[in-house]
């Protein structure tokens, strides 16, 4: 069984290195996943019922479609209130194969536990708010070796995050997309996918 803590980086570790099988150590059998997003070019099932369904939709369909992925908790330290966590941001770079692209995305997670004993819990409830993603030409995959490269796996400290995407940004022009992905503009909705290639 999991900490909150160790629960979430399970399932970055579930997710980011397509392990299905861990998923039914997060989540609880019957658990509920939901979807929401902004950007009408990222395809996800607005729901799914079942950690087979789950580890089927994060992990074995989206392994499919990205590689390189690391997912970040942008956060100074976890904050779990007992059996919930609520919108907790985070930051994903992946490669997307079928285009040779760079995708960098950003969100809110919304966790609902159950808890197994003294201090162990499963998800019961997930959702997953996708606010913001742009796909960058990335033919070799050099951007996303370079800006993976400066940020903490999997916490990533918002300070963090805004000195490096601030430095890379303005060390290169073809970083320049990278300010739109800074602390500051978690929140701010994107009614469209963006490209920046």
């Amino acid at each position: 069984m999991f900490t909150h803590k160790s629960l979430l980086e399970a399932y970055v570790y579930a997710k980011d290195k397509c392990c299905p099988s861990l998923v039914h150590e997060i989540y609880e059998p019957d658990a509920v996943l939901s979807i929401s997003t902004s950007e009408n070019a990222v395809a996800f099932p607005p729901k799914v019922v079942g950690a087979d369904g789950i580890a089927q939709t994060l992990v074995t369909d989206f392994s499919r479609r990205f590689t390189q992925c690391r997912t970040y908790y942008v956060c100074d330290r976890l904050a779990p209130e007992e059996d919930r966590i609520d919108r907790l941001p985070w930051l994903v770079l992946m490669r997307e194969e079928d285009s040779a692209s760079l995708r960098i995305g950003r969100g809110y997670y919304d966790w609902k536990f159950n808890r197994h004993g003294r201090d162990a819990w499963r998800a019961r409830e997930m959702h997953i708010s996708i606010d913001h993603m742009v796909l960058v030409a990335d033919i070799a995959g050099d951007l996303l070796q370079t800006v993976q490269s400066f940020l903490p796996y999997p916490w990533l400290p918002p300070k963090v995050l805004d000195s490096s995407f601030g430095f890379i940004g303005e060390s290169n022009p073809s970083f320049a997309f990278l300010k739109e992905f800074r602390s500051d503009t978690f929140g701010v909705r994107h009614g469209r996918m963006v490209s920046a290639a």
